[in-house]
């Protein structure tokens, strides 16, 4: 920390003053919102910002209009103007509670919807140092303690307009505004590149499973023909299970207890997390079923279709299908693929892309093509190969945004 009481941690060498307090109503005027729904979606002239969007569809800084939902209401409308911000006032956590983001478009005809506020910083606040303020632990400390309600939680305007903040001086407010935006343009990049990867693996996927893509054997010849077979031809499987209630502190122990699979600890990345969540305690192993290092688990509710080979002895929930052993020649790595693809497909044929449940029989009934152990183990490399590139990537987009995280804790009073 620096000599001076109101000053930050990390500073532009340049910049010597103090920062000066203001409450937020001091820098600028909140403008009128409109409690439109997704009830007024549609063709129109108008688009509008609801608060669910804010969430999570759009980026922190909003440049393209054309990604707004048009409303089918015709009025006379206050609109929003380039620089304005807009807050989400309504939110089921904290975590988007009081979400922002910054209107970087041209375009007219814009409106704030449902559950916002709308913000007008005055001519001597950058909008961007607005913005990134509220990413800081003293405006989320902020929202945490103003914050109202119980399974809704709400901050009002009145609330919200005693956010008290410091500020440098014009100059320094750009100098670190730009610092941040080119800081956020790397980072989306490097999200780009991660998405890109993404979407090479599940083309990769849907090409070699469904037998476009074939892999040749060393003597540069074709493998064998795939048979199709029933899930429960291939393995023998069944539910986790854990004594009821879940609330029961009997059942854990986190000193002395050993992993305990959940959903929650199963990752996209197809892989467990280091730490399980809970860890069971001895009275309740004998109520739940034990899965050993190789062993693949895939959840069954929540996000249904996490697959994943256990790095680790546990016990395993109900909510988690446990497959510990096969009827065939298999390839773990290969088959922890073909199922993860196979329910995204049932993904994609369920209402809404969502599946509530999977049952005992359909699971029986699921089909899995089955090629030659030497062609299982190439695709399971080649697939395997591509998701170390995206755990690479993905590694390299957190820490940026940790690194961003740390210096605007810094960077910011």
């Amino acid at each position: 920390m620096t000599e001076q009481s109101n000053t930050p941690e990390l500073r532009f060498p340049e910049f010597k003053d103090e920062w000066t307090q203001s409450f937020l109503d001091q820098l600028g005027d909140f403008k009128k919102s409109y409690s439109l729904s997704r009830s007024y979606e549609g063709n129109g002239d108008y688009r509008y910002i609801h608060y669910g969007d804010i969430h999570s569809r759009f980026p922190s800084i909003l440049k393209f209009a054309n990604i707004i939902p048009t409303i089918t209401e015709i009025k006379d409308f206050e609109e929003i103007e380039k620089g304005d911000l807009i807050f989400a006032d309504a939110s089921e956590d904290y975590k988007d509670l009081g979400k922002t983001i910054l209107a970087d478009f041209n375009d007219s005809k814009i409106i704030a919807g449902l559950h916002t506020h709308l913000f007008r910083p005055k001519n001597f606040i950058d909008s961007r140092f607005l913005l990134y303020n509220t990413k800081t632990n003293n405006y989320l400390k902020f929202i945490r303690k103003q914050g109202t309600g119980i399974s809704v939680l709400g901050i009002s305007k009145k609330n919200l307009s005693k956010y008290l903040m410091s500020l440098p001086s014009s100059e320094e407010q750009y100098k670190l505004s730009n610092f941040f935006s080119k800081l956020d343009r790397q980072i989306k990049l490097e999200e780009e590149k991660l998405a890109l990867f993404e979407q090479q693996k599940k083309g990769y996927m849907q090409k070699i499973f469904s037998q476009e893509l074939r892999f040749k054997d060393d003597n540069g010849c074709d493998y064998s023909n795939w048979e199709m077979k029933k899930l429960d031809k291939i393995a023998n499987y069944r539910r986790g299970s854990f004594p009821q209630p879940y609330g029961n502190k009997e059942w854990y122990d986190e000193l002395n207890g050993e992993p305990f699979v959940q959903v929650v600890d199963v990752d996209k990345n197809m892989q467990l997390h280091e730490q399980t969540k809970q860890r069971i305690s001895d009275l309740a192993k004998s109520k739940s079923v034990k899965g050993y290092k190789g062993d693949i688990v895939v959840t069954l509710q929540g996000s249904i279709g996490r697959v994943a080979i256990l790095q680790y002895d546990a016990y395993i929930d109900r909510t988690l299908l446990l497959i510990n052993s096969f009827k065939i020649d298999i390839n773990k790595n290969y088959f922890k693929y073909a199922l993860y693809l196979l329910f995204l497909k049932e993904k994609e044929k369920a209402p809404g892309g969502t599946i509530k449940t999977i049952t005992k029989t359909v699971l029986s009934n699921f089909i899995i093509n089955v090629p030659s152990i030497k062609e299982q183990v190439k695709i399971g490399n080649f697939l395997e190969k591509l998701d170390y590139l995206i755990e690479k990537q993905t590694l390299k987009v957190e820490t940026l945004q940790q690194r961003k995280q740390g210096l605007l804790q810094k960077m910011f009073v």
